[in-house]
């Protein structure tokens, strides 16, 4: 989905720039050029991702969550490894979130988790993603 370029700048399918001072989006509504901080999402973007867990629940998701993911030497090894444990993986706006398997709810982003997509892209490679009809979600394939 997002990739690492030979600059060492973030760009992916849902950016139409790099991610820097200024960035054009692409939304539903067409281009949307948007002055940020390194990295950021504009709130349009950002109300979609599900919200942060609280301290003693993040607490708990790292212990559970973390040592799957740090111990994944692929993608689909990092699935078997979160489904195992209750959870899946899905992706929208250039984001990785934590779903429940048994209610579909989403919990978190990977970013939330001490585990941003970025840093699991550059250990285990650009995950195969199959996108949604809305543009901003995806799946991985296989």
């Amino acid at each position: 989905m997002d990739s690492d370029d030979r600059t060492g700048a973030f760009s992916g399918p849902f950016l139409d720039a790099t991610v820097s001072s200024t960035t054009v989006f692409l939304t539903p509504g067409g281009r949307e050029e948007i002055a940020l901080a390194e990295g950021a999402l504009p709130e349009s973007l950002q109300e979609n991702l599900p919200q942060d867990p609280d301290c003693e629940t993040a607490a708990l998701l790292r212990m559970v969550v973390l040592p799957q993911i740090e111990g994944a030497c692929s993608w689909p090894d990092l699935v078997s490894r979160l489904r195992s444990k209750g959870f899946g993986l899905g992706f929208r706006s250039g984001r990785m979130i934590l779903s429940r398997l048994d209610s579909g709810a989403e919990v978190c982003t990977g970013r939330s988790l001490g585990a941003p997509l970025r840093a699991l892209a550059l250990r285990l490679g650009r995950p195969a993603l199959r996108l949604s009809r809305d543009g901003r979600s995806a799946q991985l394939q296989g």
